[in-house]
């Protein structure tokens, strides 16, 4: 049996050496000023942006109709709007709820890592651009001795790199915008947006929802704690004020890289702080680590919907162990771990008491780190869509609500959208399908049980944002093909002037 090796460790400690053949000196701001040159001279000699193909279409108010609405400015966002802009896909709508770049995507709200868990070396969403990968702007800063210098990328410098390769990529961001909601409308889809100058309605061929990870999801509660919710007890997703916590009894629910995360930042503002995790043990593999290769990238959509679950169940079963770097903190951090102890019960008011099978735990606050549940109502602007987007169960015929042999992640993978191959919702009924179900497309975590790891993490968001735009594209090509060949007809440039050769032409 032919066994495929696992990838190699190419992730030094924080701090400590990689190898560089680093191409810039350290300049600061004129060091990204010669990079963003290079980089404009990498786009003339990739002719990009190309021409623009698309046929203007008329909305039904008489506004010109958007090719796409993209809604989300993280990561996922930027490099799909960057990938749609390559094929020359130019008349987007560009929104995201937060008041600015230093508030898109996790990283400088919710996120409380020290460190990111991918290694540097990942190229994430420069789509094959070395100029426009994290190392190259690194680089352009600090030097190649920098680079060989860099362990892990601190959270605030990938929240730093994203804003300036939003900027670098021609980004067009409306900040500050919501979307309400969306409604079928034949040809294309109407969206509600309310933004600085209030609510308008955005008429759009295609809906790309790169919302993150909570796009289509909801905070797991475990009922124990939802009695107590706003009142001793939170979601690590919520903000979350430090300075309150100094002296405090502070006890983390989980044992992911987010349970330990948080737990470090209460301590090290000066919580005593407690783990408590329902596992034996914190968890020490992980598996999807081994997926990021390029057949994995590329087919694991196309295997049969069963297999598909298969292999995310064997992850699940494994869990997904916190980065080194992050146990390390929590060790550095003084962090109380009590593994094996689930909560039955919660008495309160605060300081809450919480009864596990290892003992009892005062807490005078209490966060939840246990992740995201997939409810596709937990998006609002879907409400018009939801009875009639087909999940995995409607593909493998499981009963809503009924027994689930893996548990909770089995069960949440069926609670998963079956998506197209261009991310696309697909219709529970087609002969019944709601007009405009499949011109949105879900860039999310929910995708993963259709596409991989596409549009989850670092590694493969590249290849997630190009396959998007190479189906948006195919899909709108198709779509206008009728104007598109009447163009045919009617193109009339000469290649020959005549006097090319006389008296033959």
């Amino acid at each position: 049996m032919t066994r495929m090796s696992e990838p190699a460790d190419q992730r030094p400690e924080p701090g400590g050496p990689s190898a560089s053949d680093g191409t810039y000196e350290p300049g600061g701001r004129d060091g990204l000023a010669q990079l963003e040159a290079e980089l404009a001279r990498d786009f003339r000699r990739l002719n990009h942006p190309p021409r623009a193909w698309l046929p203007e279409a008329q909305a039904p108010d008489g506004s010109p109709m958007v090719d796409a609405l993209l809604v989300g400015a993280g990561m996922n966002g930027l490099a799909a709007a960057f990938a749609l802009r390559r094929l020359g896909i130019d008349r987007l709508r560009h929104i995201d709820a937060a008041a600015g770049p230093a508030q898109a995507g996790p990283w400088l709200t919710y996120a409380r890592m020290e460190y990111l868990r991918s290694p540097k070396h990942l190229t994430g969403p420069a789509l094959g651009l070395p100029n426009l990968t994290f190392r190259a702007w690194w680089e352009a800063q600090h030097g190649a001795a920098g680079w060989a210098d860099l362990g892990f990328i601190t959270r605030p410098d990938w929240a730093r790199y994203l804003a300036w390769y939003a900027r670098a990529s021609g980004a067009r961001i409306g900040w500050a915008s919501r979307l309400r909601s969306l409604s079928p409308a034949g040809d294309h889809v109407m969206a509600l947006i309310d933004g600085p100058e209030g609510r308008e309605t955005v008429h759009a061929r295609n809906v790309i929802l790169a919302t993150g990870r909570d796009g289509q999801a909801r905070p797991r509660i475990p009922p124990a704690f939802a009695p107590f919710l706003g009142a001793g007890v939170q979601h690590s997703a919520a903000a979350l004020d430090l300075t309150a916590l100094k002296a405090r009894r502070v006890a983390v629910i989980g044992l992911a890289a987010s349970a330990f995360d948080t737990a470090c930042a209460a301590a090290e503002a000066g919580a005593e702080v407690t783990v408590i995790g329902r596992a034996p043990a914190i968890p020490r593999l992980n598996k999807m680590r081994w997926t990021v290769f390029p057949g994995f990238a590329h087919g694991f959509g196309d295997l049969p919907p069963e297999r598909r679950l298969d292999w995310l169940r064997h992850v699940a079963a494994h869990r997904i162990a916190p980065p080194r770097h992050t146990v390390q903190r929590a060790a550095r951090a003084g962090v109380r771990l009590i593994t094996d102890a689930a909560v039955a019960a919660v008495d309160g008011p605060a300081p809450l008491t919480l009864h596990t099978n290892a003992g009892a735990v005062r807490a005078d606050k209490v966060i939840l780190a246990t992740g995201f549940a997939i409810d596709l109502g937990a998006a609002p602007e879907l409400g018009a869509f939801i009875p009639h987007i087909r999940t995995f169960r409607d593909v493998l015929g499981a009963a809503p609500g009924g027994a689930s042999q893996a548990g909770d992640a089995e069960d949440e993978l069926l609670a998963c959208p079956d998506l197209g191959p261009g991310f696309e919702l697909r219709p529970r009924d087609a002969p019944t399908a709601r007009p405009g179900l499949s011109r949105i497309r879900l860039v999310t975590h929910a995708a993963q049980p259709s596409l991989g790891n596409l549009a989850n993490d670092i590694p493969h968001s590249g290849e997630g944002a190009e396959r998007l735009a190479r189906h948006v594209a195919r899909d709108l090509f198709l779509e206008t093909a009728p104007a598109l060949e009447a163009g045919l007809h009617v193109y009339a440039t000469p290649e020959l002037e005549g006097d090319e050769w006389p008296g033959h032409l």
